[in-house]
């Protein structure tokens, strides 16, 4: 027996009716004859032993939706059953009375229109639960009536009389109908109280906050979450006055001095949003969470991507200098940040551009997402594709056997960092202008799309416009990278900044080394200010590492400048800070060159060491090796 869908009618030929389909259709729903008291009696029953939805007719429908909070259908009467029960009464007598519901009354009045008969003819008594059904058919019976039209009840208690008594059936057809209407109501009933125990699962569940408010800012639903934070029952409570009884705070809505004059309170962030139906706001669902989890969560978030190496370091803190030119390039990268848009950053060797990069990255909605540097001269050019791509399973001889994400793959949801762009491929070049314009990968090997949302920042030291015209950079690449640009300037071209540079660098390699080396003589800082320091802020870097790693003392002096600070950069310097002691070099390619067969030399032909004596980038030393022709 299925007892999710239960009949109960008060009529003897719709009870034989339904029970002759039931069984047609090999449906075992529960169908019982009743009305009124009766029929409530057993829908509680019924609904005791698991009936989601009961089917009635007439005044016991009526009367069981007033009474059960389940939900009900009502089964309909139809014209033609109407019409035979008035074609049938009018054999017997005019004087005609139906006692019963109002719907059924209005079938009968059109049958005795359609069969030529004054609509007059028939009398309706509308069954009240305000007297039983034998005191009005037994009123009817004294005003004169002789053919009563109803249900099961009213046509017994007619015959009983003496009377005639008609029982009006319900078309099979339409029995069926109701019945399948009331399947599939079933099914959203079920569906939608799944759902609604999913939603109550999750708001039980998630550490988040989340309760609801009245227009009064009454609170009238709260997840356990919620009542942690707030440490309070709140349903039926105001929650302005819970969150100020419990010392909690909104940190968006609280000034600095309101704060201020808190000895002690809990701070938390309070989101909403309004519940509107009918384009009518019923109150507000707020979602709080304490500021104390976020910083916990962000700081596992960063975690997380610092030990995957997909973490950016520096900010615009970082970048340091107070000059008209830097501060403008610092300006304009700021507001880049905030902005999704491709961004072109040049300037020279060692001038910062990682530096800005990393700052773009971690001042924008990225932040908490991966970081993937990718310098591209440093790719060997059979594998670069494979490597910004990724490749399938067997795509290449040597290729893994699972397969490899490229790094736009690694990239998704963060920040790719393309540097020294200039040294792409053509053939790549086309592809990465693909993934910028439909931000779509396809692995080497493969033939599957892979959306990837990657924002993309490039940076070169080459004059891309020159090597456009040179026909070794595509052009409608450069426009899709340019369409926000970063110059930074050369550190010659901002001496006024070297001061503050160079206290900053003994002040962070005082710390890195373990000493205290913190001021420097003007006749050496000046002397710095006249190096040629082609290297920029990189090179400057590593002159006050070795500075530092020689000083016995905390001012750094001209005299271990010149001992043992500058003859360790072989390079040639202007002619009014010329030493004896400082060598002479006349041709600055030729000593560049003797420079790097040393640091090779000194490195036992280790290129990444050459390049961390030599202070500039492996992929900068890798270029000029290819310059000057050594083979190693």
């Amino acid at each position: 027996m299925d007892l999710s869908i239960a009949i109960i009618l008060p009529n003897t030929l719709t009870y034989e009716t339904t029970r002759e389909l039931l069984e047609k259709h090999g449906w075992e729903y529960p169908v019982h004859r009743a009305s009124r008291e009766d029929a409530l009696q057993i829908s509680k029953n019924l609904i005791e032993r698991g009936t989601r939805l009961i089917i009635s007719t007439g005044v016991t429908y009526n009367y069981l939706r007033e009474q059960l909070s389940i939900p009900l259908l009502e089964l309909p009467f139809s014209g033609l059953e109407a019409a035979l029960a008035i074609k049938k009464a009018l054999s017997y007598s005019k004087r005609i009375v139906h006692i019963g519901a109002p719907a059924l009354f209005h079938y009968l009045q059109k049958s005795m229109e359609v069969l030529g008969v004054p609509k007059d003819n028939i009398h309706f008594c509308e069954l009240t639960t305000k007297h039983s059904t034998e005191e009005q058919v037994l009123n009817m019976f004294s005003e004169g009536y002789e053919v009563f039209i109803g249900g099961y009840v009213v046509a017994s208690l007619a015959r009983q009389y003496g009377k005639q008594g008609i029982e009006v059936n319900v078309d099979e057809m339409v029995i069926e109908t109701t019945i399948l209407n009331a399947q599939s109501m079933l099914r959203e009933i079920l569906e939608q109280e799944e759902k609604n125990q999913l939603e109550q699962a999750i708001l039980q569940t998630t550490s988040d906050g989340i309760l609801a408010v009245d227009n009064s800012g009454k609170v009238v639903l709260a997840n356990p979450a919620a009542e942690r934070i707030i440490s309070a029952e709140l349903v039926g409570r105001n929650l302005k006055e819970a969150l100020a009884e419990n010392q909690i705070i909104d940190i968006d809505s609280t000034t600095v001095n309101q704060l201020d004059m808190q000895k002690e309170y809990t701070p938390v962030i309070l989101k909403s949003s309004p519940i509107m139906v009918d384009n009518r706001k019923k109150g507000e669902v707020i979602s709080i969470k304490l500021v104390s989890e976020i910083h916990e969560l962000q700081y596992k978030t960063r975690k997380d991507l610092y030990l995957q190496g997909l973490w950016a370091e520096h900010t615009f803190e970082s970048i340091k200098g107070s000059s008209k030119l830097i501060s403008l390039a610092r300006e304009k990268a700021e507001i880049y940040a905030k902005y999704d848009s491709p961004v072109l950053i040049s300037g020279e060797t060692g001038t910062g551009k990682e530096l800005f990069a990393q700052s773009i990255h971690n001042a924008s909605r990225r932040k908490m997402q991966p970081w993937v540097p990718v310098n591209c001269a440093s790719l060997p050019e059979n594998l670069i594709e494979s490597e910004l791509f990724g490749y399938e399973k067997g795509a290449f001889t040597g290729a893994s056997k699972e397969g490899r994400i490229g790094f736009f793959e690694l990239a998704d949801g963060g920040t790719i960092f393309l540097d020294e762009i200039s040294e792409l491929p053509l053939p790549i070049q086309s592809k990465l202008l693909r993934v910028i314009q439909e931000g779509d990968v396809i692995r080497v090997g493969g033939d599957k799309i892979i959306h990837v949302d990657v924002r993309i920042i490039c940076a070169s030291n080459k004059d891309l416009l020159q090597l456009i015209q040179e026909k070794k950079f595509k052009e409608d690449l450069y426009y899709r990278l340019c369409v926000l640009e970063v110059k930074i300037p050369p550190l010659r071209e901002r001496l006024e900044d070297i001061d503050e540079l160079v206290r900053f660098l003994l002040r962070k390699f005082s710390k890195q080394h373990g000493k205290n080396v913190a001021e420097i003589e003007p006749n050496a800082l000046a002397m710095i200010k006249k190096l040629p320091l082609l290297g920029n802020v990189r090179e400057l870097s590593n002159l006050m590492e070795r500075t530092v790693i020689f000083s016995n003392q905390s001012t750094v002096t001209l005299q271990l400048l010149q001992d043992f600070v500058l003859p360790e950069i072989r390079m040639e310097v202007p002619p009014e800070v010329h030493s004896p002691i400082l060598p002479q070099v006349g041709n600055l390619k030729e000593a560049e060159k003797e420079m790097i067969l040393e640091a090779l030399e000194q490195s036992n032909g280790n290129k990444a060491a050459a390049a961390r004596a030599l202070g500039i980038d492996p992929s900068t030393l890798w270029r000029k090796l290819k310059k000057y022709g050594i083979q190693i």
